[in-house]
């Protein structure tokens, strides 16, 4: 029975999880990464049809865009195949090994991983990250940010073992294959590359104030990070907004960071004192290197000057499992009655989210899959010039469709006109016809009037699947 709890605790999540990416479509940014690039904001003329396309592609995003080569080669290669559900598998098993290393990194082992954990640890991110849609379930987002974030997770876990084991020593070849693994972690995402970076710098301080031997993994995986971690910044250095600029933007990003994180920060803060100042005990080394990467990467926000959204993804992520990490160390100090009065506290916040969250999901799907053939049904009736019904109004961050472009309307106060010239000619060779415009819509769909239209009209007209999106899309 234990064991098929344990099953079960690992399965449900993970499942769930592959559902949501299946009821997320192809979206915003996906449409461009599809196509040939020349300037993120230029118009779009084709697709992306061969290899050379997308090397000639990441070539031109490096110099006009960013310098994240990794994730946009992983992106192209992606919208080149045009199957999301080959991402959907992909992305569910990083997801599922994203959270496993989240977990192995709180324990210290793969074999102290419960389910427990794993639920707990999936329950945080769900109420905890600002942007959980965006970073794990649109392909685009998930790839910049959940896959990069594990990458990193996987950098770091020899010197999680070095700190465990003062003896640990890898092999040659392990050591050498870990410098391509500090390449893909430097050149990742700009302010979690620069949280590891701040890391590393404080762990090799650390050991030369300790005086202890650099192996040979350490020096070579710091190598190919810090190669890694050029390549990346190497393509934004126009980004850097002068001496008071920074400083101006690091007091600005600080500020809403303690504003926005401030809950999470004061747990934080009271299991420290609990810890040191009343059961004496000392805190693992690993928290304090948590610690360090939540404020490097904060501390990397500056160039950028804000801190909101899918950005704090790796700030949030290490905060999650600092407030794991901490609550593992106190589990043994307070009764089981606290811990099952914080499950209870927990489950009674997350299961509202939830139900709000699954519904804003399924309800997006639902009408996004209703245009998409309503726009099929155009171009089969011969219609190359399309005007499709616009934007799907998403409230709950949960939802992959939150807080992105969609097809776009002209004469928007709030589009400007390049953005509305790639994101339209993106979509519109996409489907292979000349133009796409938005016809603007000022109301939310109500999906659940529209299936109980279908479902009432259904037997004595013989109605098909295809019409219940139809009616979705006239409803809307």
């Amino acid at each position: 029975m234990n064991k098929v709890i344990f099953f079960l605790s690992f399965f449900i999540p993970t499942i769930i999880f592959f559902i949501f990416n299946m009821l997320t479509p192809f979206w915003w940014d996906d449409y461009i990464m599809a196509c040939f690039i020349t300037e993120w904001h230029s118009p779009k003329t084709h697709l992306n049809s061969s290899f050379s396309d997308i090397i000639t592609s990441i070539y031109n995003m490096y110099h006009a865009w960013h310098g994240r080569i990794i994730v946009n080669f992983i992106n192209f290669l992606f919208m080149y195949l045009k199957d999301k559900t080959i991402f959907n598998i992909f992305n569910t098993i990083v997801y599922f090994l994203f959270i496993i290393m989240i977990n192995y990194h709180v324990v210290g082992s793969f074999k102290k991983i419960t389910g427990y954990l794993f639920i707990v640890t999936n329950i945080l991110l769900w109420l905890l990250l600002s942007a959980w849609g965006q970073t794990f379930l649109w392909l685009t987002g998930s790839l910049n940010y959940l896959w990069t974030t594990a990458i990193i997770l996987v950098f770091l876990v020899p010197f999680r073992k070095k700190i465990e084991d003062k003896n640990y020593k890898p092999s040659v070849i392990f050591s050498i294959s870990w410098i391509f693994i500090g390449i893909l972690a430097g050149c990742g995402m700009e302010n979690s590359a620069s949280g590891v970076f701040l890391l590393l710098f404080a762990y090799f301080v650390f050991k030369i104030y300790k005086k202890e031997k650099v192996v040979l993994f350490e020096i070579l995986s710091f190598i190919g990070f810090v190669l890694g971690f050029f390549i990346l910044i190497n393509a934004r250095n126009s980004l850097f907004p002068g001496l008071f600029g920074l400083f101006k933007n690091l007091l600005n990003v600080g500020i809403s960071f303690i504003f926005n994180e401030i809950i999470v920060l004061t747990i934080i803060v009271l299991l420290i004192i609990e810890l040191l100042c009343f059961r004496k005990k000392k805190i693992d080394l690993t928290t304090y290197g948590y610690i360090i990467i939540v404020l490097g990467s904060v501390a990397g926000m500056a160039f950028a000057g804000y801190y909101k959204g899918r950005a704090t993804f790796i700030t949030q992520i290490f905060l999650i499992m600092t407030l794991l990490s901490l609550f593992q160390q106190t589990k043994y100090i307070f009764n089981k009655r606290y811990l099952y009065a914080c499950m209870i506290i927990l489950f009674a916040f997350f299961i509202p989210s939830f139900y709000s969250g699954s519904k804003a999901i399924s309800v997006s799907f639902l009408i996004n899959e209703s245009r998409e053939r309503y726009i099929i049904s155009e171009i089969k009736n011969g219609n190359n010039n399309i005007r499709a019904k616009t934007p799907i109004l998403v409230r709950d961050s949960h939802c992959g469709l939150y807080g992105g472009f969609d097809i776009l309307h002209r004469f928007s106060e709030y589009i400007e006109e390049y953005e509305y010239v790639a994101h339209n000619s993106a979509k519109a060779v996409w489907y292979g016809i000349e133009s796409l415009d938005g016809i603007p819509i000022s109301r939310s769909s109500s999906t659940s009037y529209s299936i109980k239209r279908f479902l009432s009209r259904r037997k004595h007209e013989d109605l098909k699947i295809d019409d219940l999106f139809a009616i979705i899309y006239e409803d809307w």
